[in-house]
């Protein structure tokens, strides 16, 4: 449940408006409440407002003027509104004019109060979306992308190359390597940046929800398709569509995604309507497509067509400079959004940190400082703290049955325990959740719900979301 929101309640009953009043207090809100169309304008004038609840008939005024004021100066705010008997003409003229949902009198408080929580929830999203907006240019500016090293300079020298045109580029190298860092690069310094960046995991689908993911589908295309929907590619129109693991698609889809490229038109799952679409193709592969294509597992004219501009990112092993000041980020910005006191590396941690072949890349690494930050205990953090190739953090000897990393007896505790195993079922499944969800033994849903709790997300998407 959503709590905390301010709301402007405006009903002219006063009876009504102080029993919504009171249920909207009950659950968190802060309520303020006005009777007529005037004192609400002015509540409204002075400060702005999370939700605002309206009648549609008021003293001194209409509802409808509520609806457009807020809409004109705070058009993410959620207006709900509360029509009288024989008013619902007026309710669709304020649906029409912005409004999120109308209620017509006597209406059910339960279901109102649902409507309050998913009309906050959404606002929520609109505001996460543009403040991630708004953020986007700062992280994928080529000049803030940390890369000392000289070969991932000459990549960033690609990237820049390329960005403004509108030619095809394949992202290839290692798991974890930065692949999805790139691709927004490359959309966000591009003349597409103002559209958007949709990205599509080609390995997390099986072949008949990839073709509805990328092209969508029409009502009872399928069992299931209950109603229409848009695929990735109309989605992604007048910006790019990231084909991440593209490798992974099998050969029939191989054959759609080649045609929706060349011809720049798609039809959905089951319809016959062709749709032009203009977006921008960015793959990505850790697999030899070259030699995939020579083992016919993957399309040569798709893979040339995908390969115009191929952008090797070399493994973090190829490139050490650029590993104590990435793990001098991620400790900042995990101690940052974990709200624990900073703790220096030791002179002994970062030797570990360099001499370490990362099989894992940068994904790893972030893993691994994050890891560090959970369970260490001294002022500083040790090479044991890191787990790599020496004891794991904290690991008790005596039982073998733990397994290697886990916490000691003693010391932990089952939220850090829980944390550390969905942390290393993720790493050993590459991230695909159904397969760390098997060794885990819970379901998919379970998993999603803890790492909801957990607030556990992947670190390349993690890395889009934070700002230093």
């Amino acid at each position: 449940m959503t709590t905390g929101a301010h709301v402007l309640l405006v009903e002219d009953d006063k009876k009504l408006r102080d029993q919504l009043g009171q249920a909207l207090s009950d659950r968190g809100h802060q309520v303020s409440a006005t009777g007529d169309q005037p004192q609400a304008l002015e509540a409204l004038h002075e400060r702005g407002f999370q939700l605002v609840i309206t009648g549609l008939v008021l003293p001194g005024g209409s509802g409808l003027e509520v609806v457009s004021y807020v809409k004109e100066h705070w058009p993410h705010t959620p207006v709900i509104v509360l029509s009288g008997s024989g008013s619902l003409k007026t309710a669709v003229e304020a649906m029409r004019r912005g409004a999120f949902d109308f209620h017509e009198k006597p209406f059910n408080l339960d279901h109102l109060l649902h409507t309050v929580e998913m009309a906050l929830e959404k606002a929520a999203l609109h505001k996460a979306f543009d403040a991630l907006r708004r953020e986007q240019p700062y992280i994928y500016r080529l000049e803030n992308i940390l890369a000392p090293s000289p070969a991932m300079q000459q990549v960033l020298e690609q990237v820049g190359r390329v960005a403004p045109t509108d030619v095809t580029v394949l992202l290839t190298g290692e798991t974890g390597t930065g692949k999805s860092l790139i691709a927004g690069a490359i959309h966000a310094n591009s003349p597409r940046a103002t559209h958007t960046l949709v990205t599509v995991n080609c390995a997390a689908l099986t072949e008949t929800l990839l073709e509805s993911e990328l092209f969508g589908h029409e009502k009872g295309a399928f069992t299931g398709a209950h109603k229409y929907r848009t695929g990735r590619f109309e989605q992604a129109h007048g910006g790019s569509l990231f084909l991440d693991e593209v490798g992974d698609m099998s050969p029939a889809t191989q054959s759609k995604v080649l045609r929706a490229i060349e011809d720049k038109e798609v039809q959905r799952v089951g319809g016959s309507r062709t749709i032009r679409v203009d977006v921008r193709i960015i793959a990505a592969t850790n697999v030899d497509l070259q030699r995939a294509v020579q083992e016919g597992r993957f399309r040569g004219d798709l893979f040339y067509r995908l390969s115009i501009t191929p952008i090797y990112i070399p493994p973090l092993r190829q490139r050490p400079e650029d590993i104590l000041p990435l793990a001098e980020m991620f400790l900042w910005r995990i101690c940052q959004d974990s709200k624990r006191p900073p703790k220096p590396m030791s002179p002994a941690a970062n030797q570990a940190l360099s001499a370490h072949s990362w099989p894992g890349n940068i994904r790893e690494l972030r893993n691994v400082i994050e890891r560090a930050v959970l369970f260490a205990n001294g002022p500083e953090i040790t090479p044991q703290d890191l787990g790599l190739g020496g004891p794991a953090p904290r690991q008790a000897s005596a039982s073998p049955a733990q397994g290697p990393g886990l916490p000691a007896p003693g010391t932990l505790d089952l939220e850090a325990l829980e944390h550390w195993a969905i942390l290393t079922a993720l790493e050993r499944s590459d991230w695909v959740q159904s397969r760390a969800a098997g060794l885990l033994g819970i379901s998919p849903r379970a998993l999603s719900y803890k790492l909801d709790k957990l607030e556990l997300v992947h670190p390349e998407l993690g890395e889009r979301r934070r700002r230093r």
